[in-house]
């Protein structure tokens, strides 16, 4: 995933013109056709882009992109899969040095690791930032698109992080975690957008050190969440 994406930011060479399907090979093929989907659905979202749009940026044939992904729908699905295996494999080597760390873990680190990889890559170049982008219109895409994504894509690891926080919350606690974990995938989709917030509603006086310092302000926010939410519960129930 990190080869394909730094040749996406480095020179295709020149174009040849519409490509049939044997002149340049599959994997090449695809990886070319994935690169200008990923730019073209982060620009256009899913009702914006078009196959014929997505096909004259990869110089390849529309025959060739229904050839190998069928629809629009499959394309936009396994664009979603390449960006996401990476960030996925990461949270978990984040996750397992976590649990071998001999002087233990709390929620606070857990939701960092979990938060980590997604504005490490904001910084891998334009390729990533399609990517961050194309993550943040999520919201706005068609239910029909986005409900069966989330499900595949994101629910899976999303649901393993909620039950390491457990593990450290305690069970009693699974409502507080669980709409933390809600307002926190929330978050990172807005902040995938790249706009300077901070700086907009302080007029300049503010303004994100760097991704990690976003990281840092976001675990903050989101542990003491959870905290909020379990007190509240607690208190409810007195």
């Amino acid at each position: 995933m990190a080869d394909s994406k730094s040749a996406q930011n480095s020179a295709v060479g020149p174009k040849l013109g519409r490509r049939r399907f044997s002149e340049l090979g599959e994997v090449v093929n695809k990886e070319l056709i994935l690169n200008e989907a990923e730019k073209v659905f982060a620009m256009h979202g899913f009702l914006g882009a078009t196959l014929k749009q997505i096909a004259q940026n990869s110089n390849v044939t529309q025959a060739l992109i229904t050839y190998y992904y069928g629809t629009k729908q499959n394309l936009f699905m396994e664009v979603y899969r390449r960006g996401l295996s990476d960030i996925d494999k990461k949270r978990q080597n984040y996750l397992d040095e976590l649990k071998c760390r001999p002087e233990g873990y709390n929620t606070y680190d857990i939701v960092r690791t979990y938060l980590r990889p997604q504005f490490e890559h904001r910084e891998g170049g334009q390729a990533w930032m399609h990517f961050a982008r194309l993550q943040s219109r999520l919201a706005s895409e068609p239910e029909e698109v986005a409900v069966p994504l989330r499900k595949e894509l994101y629910d899976h690891t999303l649901k393993a992080f909620i039950h390491e926080i457990m593990e450290c919350e305690g069970e009693d606690d699974a409502a507080a975690v669980s709409w933390g974990a809600v307002f926190m995938v929330s978050m990172i989709l807005y902040m995938l957008r790249g706009v300077d917030r901070i700086g907009e509603l302080t007029d300049g006086h503010l303004h994100a050190e760097s991704e990690d310092d976003i990281v840092e302000r976001m675990t903050i926010f989101i542990t003491g969440g959870i905290n909020s939410l379990k007190q509240a519960t607690q208190d409810k129930y007195k």
